[in-house]
């Protein structure tokens, strides 16, 4: 009877030690290591310094750009064109002069006539007297003169007056002059007499181009 308590007590000793050695299992597997952040949720990156930046706008538009010398065909003729509307189109009687825009080149100046519409109205361009639509004396600098009619069939009253002036190149003055039964002109002034020019409309938007060959 002794011996059998005495392997019963072996027994149970055994089994606790067996269940001490184990190891506790809470159900909750085994911790999982949090994972680095991926990439995609970093802070973006500051832009390089050297990075090229957007180009600006050209100032002067592709059909405005001025050739390279004064080449170009040219004589002292008469010149003009046929009323050109724009991709829009313009209320009868709504184009006039907007402003006046002179630049000094290679062997040449050229004047822009900017308009208020798309499109361009019939056009004159020829020498003669320094005068107004009506006849009239203008005072402006030049020892010739190259007026440009627009058949703008605008009514008088409400025009914009421009005046440009400008050295050392052919043109040496140009100024609006008024407008007198559905016409209005613009008077160029010229250096050193009659000099070859050429003139040219171009639409959306409405301009005139004048460019006029330095004779020295």
């Amino acid at each position: 009877m002794p011996h059998r308590r005495l392997t019963a007590l072996m027994g149970a000793l055994l089994l606790l030690a067996a269940c001490t050695d184990e190891e506790p299992d809470d159900g909750a597997g085994s911790p999982t290591r949090s994972s680095p952040a991926s990439s995609s949720s970093a802070s973006p990156s500051a832009p390089t310094s050297g990075s090229p930046s957007a180009s600006p706008p050209p100032s002067v538009p592709t059909d405005e750009q001025p050739p390279d010398d004064a080449s170009f065909p040219a004589d002292t003729a008469d010149d003009g064109g046929p009323e050109q509307p724009g991709a829009a189109g313009d209320p009868a009687g709504t184009t006039r002069v907007s402003g006046l825009r002179l630049g000094t080149h290679d062997g040449y100046s050229r004047l822009v006539m900017d308009l208020d519409g798309g499109g361009v109205p019939e056009w004159t361009v020829g020498y003669s007297e320094a005068s107004g639509p009506g006849g009239g004396p203008v005072d402006i600098a030049g020892d010739a003169f190259l007026p440009v009619r627009l058949r703008t069939r605008a009514e008088p009253g409400g025009r914009s007056t421009s005046q440009v002036m400008g050295s050392p190149g052919p043109i040496v003055e140009a100024v609006t002059t008024g407008s007198l039964e559905g016409y209005e002109e613009v008077l160029i002034g010229i250096d050193g007499g009659e000099q070859p020019f050429r003139a040219f409309p171009l639409t959306d938007p409405g301009r005139i181009v004048i460019d006029v060959r330095s004779g020295r």
